[in-house]
C-alpha cells in the first residue's frame, strides 16, 4: 500500500547513491509524524532501500514520546518489510542534538544494539552521507 507523501515532508529516492532522503519541512503533530514515516517506509519498501537520510533540522525539537513511538511501533516494521539491517542517519541542528543528549527520557542509541536497524545522529549532511556510504560498502563486502 502506497502512502501519499504529506506536504510537510520532502521525500525522494536518489538513484545515484541508492539512498532515501526525507526532509521534514516543519514541526509536526504526532499523527503527522506517523503519516510521514509511513510514507518513508512505503517508498523504502517500493525501492527496497535500507539507507536513509532523515533531515529533521526544521522540526523545533525532538520529543521523547515521538522517540518511544519510533522504538516501539515504527522500527519493528523495518526488517519484516525491507529485510536486512536498515541504516538511519538523522540530520539534526546542533541545538536539537544537544537537547536529545540532555533529555533523560530519550534513551541512548545503545538501546538499538542487536536490533535489525542502526541509527546515528549528525549535525553535518556530508558526514551523514559518508556514514551511509560506508554502511553500503560494508553490506556489499562478502564475508
Amino acid at each position: 500500500m502506497s502512502t501519499a507523501t504529506p506536504v510537510y515532508l520532502d521525500l525522494a529516492y536518489r538513484n545515484e547513491s541508492t539512498m532515501l532522503v526525507g526532509r521534514w519541512m516543519r514541526s509536526v503533530m504526532p499523527f503527522e509524524l506517523h503519516r510521514g514515516y509511513a510514507a518513508v517506509l512505503d517508498l523504502a519498501d517500493e525501492r527496497q532501500c535500507r539507507y536513509w537520510l532523515l533531515d529533521i533540522r526544521r522540526r523545533s525539537s525532538v520529543d521523547a514520546a515521538d522517540v518511544h513511538w519510533m522504538l516501539e511501533e515504527f522500527y519493528p516494521q523495518l526488517q519484516p518489510r525491507l529485510g536486512g539491517t536498515t541504516y538511519l542517519a538523522f540530520l539534526m541542528a546542533p541545538h536539537q542534538l544537544a537537547g536529545v543528549l540532555a533529555n533523560a527520557a530519550i534513551p541512548p542509541l545503545s538501546i538499538t544494539d542487536g536490533r535489525p536497524y542502526r541509527i546515528e545522529r549528525f549535525t553535518e549532511e556530508h558526514s551523514a552521507v559518508a556514514w551511509l556510504g560506508e554502511c553500503q560498502r560494508q553490506d556489499s563486502t562478502p564475508g
